[in-house]
């Protein structure tokens, strides 16, 4: 019957040439499978060179272990080897042409601007192998392009779908447990047993001094950082909230209820505000397209949102300072009045402090170390000694400001004390007698004032994020086609912005992220891939629109391809906040594959019909 789809054959239809199924077909799909429920899993110690240290701003010794991200890469990446395989076999061994639809072309010319940024990148090395804290390689960046696409052609019938999403939920319902362990202080990954696991033989005999640095009791599951528990979780609850309302299995349904309070309780104990805030915005979404099966079951639906309602409230009554400082700290939206707004490390060192400049000079010779602090308008300042034998300014201006004389592998320098905070600089090494910063990680290094844009003057915004944000978004104005390159944000922020950072709580850090993920792919694959990338989710988010906003579903495919829609929302909300990890971005890059091709099955289906 024309435009009937069974688990047995897709033909050829509307002039796209599709992939035949077979009842092998699960044999192609298990690639993703993988992807999207084991790879999550995967923890190995690598014990690695960052070949960061030729960077003033990262340590000497430069060499880290990491057990949560290089080896999700190399797996990931053999995944995609497979599945360059397959696709090869069905074009040499079974004659297909292969098809592209126009949603396509933006995630194709997105891999491919990532490409081309990487290839002509200052610091393409660290594209191509994955960099510290990251791991998440310009091959990383093919292979989620590639999954979408095999997703495409290789996702055809319901079963197929079945098939996935069935692994997808084992991944999930084992990430509950392990939220829950965590969330009650009893995490398998930090036990003998655990880490014998994923540390190599020889970290075993030190066992007892490997320790993480999440507090007792916050939920990480296996991806590094918590706030990527809130991507996971904001893109999976709605998945499992779409299957739960319209599933009429017993079993399922325990299942799914099951799932969504591990993923509930591992997304409050993660502490993810993003994910909580993307979750809810999903749930508006979700409310609207599944109004009918709510108001189906309100008289089970009701009393239970109900209830939920009563224990938010309470909770908040309990915890209501808590609670409200929370939101404000996220939501500040107080102009920042930083004591020190500037310091300059030229000729003189220059410092402004409270809108006042102090310059300071150091002189040293064979008869000695003379200190000479000058105004702005060149008039010497008068200091005393105070009773830890530090200078102190008399003049009322630079009150809070003290100096001494230290040295630091025998050369000479000047420590600044601001406000308790210590500033060291030397004007002292070899064949340049201009001012040094002693950084946090023992490196003199220059002061830079960096540019900022959008958030100047509420950097504490979300956390400290504001700052990241302000900092990151002046670097667009130079990779509008290209980018820095895959891997390479480090390296394009201004890390010397040393000054500002200390300011809005970052100093000593090194900032590997932007916590942003479309300002991640418009610094590092360039604005042009940004936009491709954005117009790739548009046309996929419109495409979904069009077709359930109905809210009417009458097969699975339907339930499916709207409650992962819904997921990818809570997913690209917690990109605002979060950036794109290696961790979760495989798993969100086949379910929206998975969207992809359900879209695509029932507007072909729609119109065979």
């Amino acid at each position: 019957m024309k435009g009937t789809i069974t688990s047995s054959t897709l033909r050829q239809t509307g002039g796209n040439n599709r992939l035949e199924s077979s009842g092998s077909n699960k044999i192609f799909l298990l690639p993703l499978v993988f992807i999207s429920a084991i790879l999550p899993f995967i923890m190995r110690s690598y014990q690695f060179s960052t070949n960061l240290g030729q960077f003033a701003w990262f340590a000497e010794d430069d060499t880290k272990v990491d057990i949560f991200l290089f080896y999700k890469q190399v797996f990931l990446l053999i995944a995609c080897t497979v599945m360059l395989v397959c696709l090869i076999y069905k074009i040499v061994k079974e004659k297909i042409t292969l098809s592209v639809i126009p949603a396509l072309i933006p995630v194709f010319l997105y891999g491919i601007m990532a490409l081309l940024s990487t290839l002509f990148s200052k610091y393409s090395s660290f594209g191509y192998k994955g960099v510290y804290e990251q791991f998440e390689s310009v091959f990383a960046l093919l292979g989620y392009c590639l999954i979408v696409y095999y997703a495409y052609l290789f996702i055809q019938t319901e079963e197929d779908v079945r098939f996935i999403l069935k692994y997808l939920l084992y991944s999930v319902l084992a990430f509950s447990l392990l939220g829950l362990l965590q969330a009650i202080n009893l995490d398998p990954i930090v036990s003998d047993i655990g880490k014998r696991i994923y540390l190599g033989r020889e970290y075993w005999d030190y066992l007892d001094k490997f320790t993480l640095s999440f507090e007792p009791g916050r939920v990480y599951l296996t991806f590094y950082n918590p706030n990527y528990v809130g991507s996971y979780t904001a893109l999976i609850i709605p998945i499992l909230l779409g299957l739960l309302l319209t599933e009429k299995e017993g079993k399922k349904k325990i299942c799914y209820i099951l799932g969504l309070l591990g993923m509930g309780i591992s997304l409050i104990r993660s502490g993810s505000e993003t994910g909580m805030i993307a979750l809810f915005v999903a749930i508006l979404f979700f409310i609207f397209f599944f109004r009918k099966y709510i108001f189906k079951y309100k008289k089970i639906i009701f009393p239970i949102a109900g209830i939920g309602a009563v224990c938010i409230v309470v909770l908040i009554g309990v915890k209501f300072t808590t609670i409200t400082e929370k939101v404000q700290s996220v939501f500040n939206l107080n102009q920042a009045t930083p004591s020190i707004t500037s310091i300059k490390t030229e000729e003189d060192l220059t410092i402004t402090y409270k809108g006042n400049d102090l310059k300071l000079n150091l002189f040293v010779d064979s008869n000695g170390i003379i200190l000479l602090p000058m105004d702005k308008d060149m008039n010497s300042l008068p200091f005393s000694t105070n009773e830890n034998g530090k200078y102190t300014m008399e003049d009322e201006r630079f009150a809070g400001i003290e100096m001494s004389i230290v040295t630091y592998n025998d050369i000479v320098c000047l420590d600044v004390s601001i406000e308790g905070t210590e500033w060291v600089f030397t004007n002292q090494l070899e064949n340049d007698s201009t001012y040094y910063y002693l950084n946090a990680v023992g490196k003199f290094d220059k002061i830079v004032a960096a540019d900022s844009a959008v958030f100047s003057g509420y950097e504490s915004l979300a956390t400290g994020r504001g700052y990241i944000w302000s900092r990151t978004i002046p670097l667009l104005k130079d990779r509008i086609l290209l980018g820095s390159g895959a891997e390479t944000y480090m390296m394009a922020f201004p890390q010397q912005d040393y000054v500002q950072k200390a300011n809005y709580g970052f100093g000593g850090q090194l900032l590997t992220r932007p916590h942003n993920l479309y300002l991640q792919i418009g610094v590092q694959t360039g604005v042009v891939s940004l936009l491709a990338f954005l117009v790739f989710y548009i046309m996929y988010f419109i495409s979904s629109i069009r077709i359930y906003k109905n809210g009417t579903f009458d097969s699975y495919l339907s339930i499916v391809g709207v409650s992962t829609f819904l997921g990818t929302i809570g997913y690209m909300i917690t990109g605002l906040s979060n950036d794109s990890s290696i961790t979760v971005a495989p798993v969100f890059w086949v379910l929206i594959g998975i969207g992809i091709a359900i879209n695509y099955r029932l507007k072909l289906s729609k119109t065979n019909n």
